[in-house]
């Protein structure tokens, strides 16, 4: 059973329970471990990737250039000229119902079970982002708002988060041009202050959620990444 359903099904709640925390994990390590293990395979991959050299075609001319690293060509006409390939800095995604706009520097996953699409965004610094799709028929905006505030405070109690004061509160952010209301978590974990952000929304027949997650050290580089996901998001 896939996260937040079933969830007017007591008994199916307590077994589904079990689902959310190990979902909730898929959250929760990035951020704990973008210093260390954790991250070093996707850091491994950003890195190959800023290392590929790529080929210029210009005329009947071939020329090797890597990725932000200037390169001198020579045009048809003879002239030479400085060029520098650079990745672009806001990809688009779009599938399973939403799109959104999203800073290259974070990689997408996409994940589908029974139905639930769950979407996550991640680099190598803190900033995390959840996105998950549900049929509208298996639940609400209130109930998997609910469900996953639950559950995230039950999955840092458990690896012996510290909650601080303000956890729990009302939050608020414009996502797609709407102003939503949602919950806030912070807490320490192991020296680090991690805040959470959880909201919920019904959309063209599905209902949606989001977590925008971050060690609060780097809030000024998530606030920038969350705004760009959030401004345009469909």
């Amino acid at each position: 059973m896939a996260l937040g359903q079933e969830i007017y099904d007591e008994p199916e709640l307590r077994g589904g329970q079990m689902k959310i925390l190990v979902a909730l994990s898929l959250v929760l390590v990035p951020l704990y471990f973008h210093a260390g293990s954790g991250g070093d395979e996707l850091a491994s991959r950003l890195k190959q990737a800023s290392s590929t050299v790529f080929e210029l075609h210009i005329g009947e001319r071939v020329f090797e250039i890597g990725l932000d690293q200037p390169a001198r060509v020579v045009t048809p006409g003879g002239e030479t000229i400085e060029v520098v390939l650079r990745r672009k800095a806001v990809l688009h995604y779009s599938g399973a119902g939403v799109r959104f706009d999203y800073p290259s520097q974070l990689e997408v996953g996409t994940e589908t079970e029974d139905g639930v699409t769950t979407i996550t965004l991640e680099g190598t610094s803190s900033p995390f982002v959840l996105v998950q799709v549900y049929p509208a028929s298996s639940t609400t905006p209130a109930a998997v708002l609910n469900s996953l505030l639950e559950a995230f405070a039950a999955e840092y109690a458990s690896k012996q988060a510290r909650a601080l004061p303000g956890s729990g509160q009302p939050v608020s952010r414009t996502i797609g041009g709407t102003r939503l209301e949602g919950r806030g978590l912070r807490h320490d974990f192991l020296g680090q202050e991690i805040v959470t952000e959880i909201y919920s929304l019904a959309k063209d027949g599905a209902v949606v959620a989001m977590v925008f997650q971050h060690d609060a050290a780097e809030r000024e580089l998530a606030e920038g990444y969350f705004q760009v996901i959030a401004r345009n998001f469909r």
